[in-house]
């Protein structure tokens, strides 16, 4: 009989590192990322992140914690005091593009209720209709895993903008639909990817405007097709030398095996929830037997197992019940409320 795992437990566990990071000495959410660290400002997003997809309620905390976190999440806001300007960027982001530190503040701030320091002109190079494909075309999509968070704290965050003009999206779309591989179902036809990794973890990023605008994605069989022969003999889909079953990559096939869901439910669902049920396995036993290894790690890692164990909780609801639903970092919209956090220039 297969194992069952409360997510009420995970949630429990994770809760409790989650107040042992937490820095006694500073603002409430100045979050530590890894054991004898610092506070950062990725460990303060992830933690929002992570609360909220967990079922907390972020915004019902009491005032002065609420606005401590998000002071703390702006105190990284860069500012040029020679220029006294901003581009609206954050720094001390763990080795991410500028980009992908702008969508991790905006879901952070989202689900707090908060609003960014600065007005964001990391748009402006994609920010009309003409822009959008010329643009599209810069992105490394040889190397996409990394290249895609582009899209997905730019594009996609743009996409929810106050400031996203008409006609612009379906410029996107546009671009989109006529560049993926019907084959396979992953961006970007005739080019090569620089290893098995690259077009799962680059399309995740991508996927959700999709999902989020409502758009029908042209080819949901070829997704579930090429992430079923993704999957390597034991279960994972990350091919590395070392045992952790629950990364961003194996977060990324459970995402794209929900979201295929709404385009071609019927598609080879036997298969699909046997690819499911070899990676639980897998999740179940590392979170009873070495999750102190997790625990270790930075808190970006962290969000990464939650989402996972979300995603599990959505396909395999039997095995992984809550007393309240879980979401994740890609299906849930309220990550993506850009018109809720954004600033514009005071008027003059």
């Amino acid at each position: 009989m297969p194992s069952v795992l409360h997510l009420d437990e995970v949630r429990d566990a994770l809760s409790a590192l989650f107040e042992a990071r937490l820095d006694r000495d500073g603002p409430y959410g100045g979050y530590r990322g890894g054991p004898r660290k610092r506070a950062d400002l990725y460990a303060a997003c992830d933690v929002a992140w992570a609360r909220a997809l967990m079922g907390e309620d972020l915004k019902a905390l009491p005032e002065t914690q609420r606005r401590e976190w998000i002071e703390h999440i702006n105190s990284f806001a860069a500012w040029d005091n020679v220029t006294r300007s901003t581009d609206g960027s954050y720094f001390d982001s763990h080795g991410h593009s500028k980009l992908h530190a702008n969508g991790m503040v905006i879901g952070a701030l989202a689900v707090l209720g908060g609003k960014q320091k600065h007005p964001c002109r990391l748009y402006e190079p994609f920010d009309a209709p003409e822009k959008a494909g010329p643009w599209l075309e810069t992105i490394d999509w040889v190397n996409q895993w990394s290249a895609s968070h582009w899209f997905w704290g730019g594009m996609h965050c743009f996409s929810f903008s106050k400031r996203c003009p008409p006609g612009w999206l379906e410029r996107v779309f546009g671009w989109l639909d006529a560049e993926l591989d019907p084959a396979t179902g992953w961006w970007r036809k005739g080019v090569p990817h620089a290893d098995r990794h690259q077009p799962l973890g680059g399309s995740v990023h991508i996927l959700p405007v999709y999902e989020h605008h409502g758009r029908a994605f042209p080819c949901p069989e070829r997704v579930i097709d090429s992430v079923l022969a993704l999957q390597l003999p034991n279960g994972q889909w990350l091919q590395r030398k070392d045992e952790f079953p629950l990364s961003y990559l194996e977060l990324d096939a459970l995402y794209a095996f929900a979201a295929m869901r709404t385009w071609a439910a019927a598609y080879r669902a036997a298969d699909v929830r046997a690819a499911v049920e070899r990676f639980a396995d897998l999740a179940v036993a590392y979170w009873t037997h070495r999750r102190e290894a997790l625990f270790g790690m930075h808190l970006h890692h962290v969000l990464g197992a939650a989402g996972c164990f979300g995603l599990l909780g959505q396909l395999l609801p039997e095995r992984f019940p809550a007393s309240a639903p879980w979401t994740d970092i890609f299906s849930d919209k309220r990550f993506y409320d850009t018109a809720a956090v954004e600033t514009f220039p005071a008027s003059r």
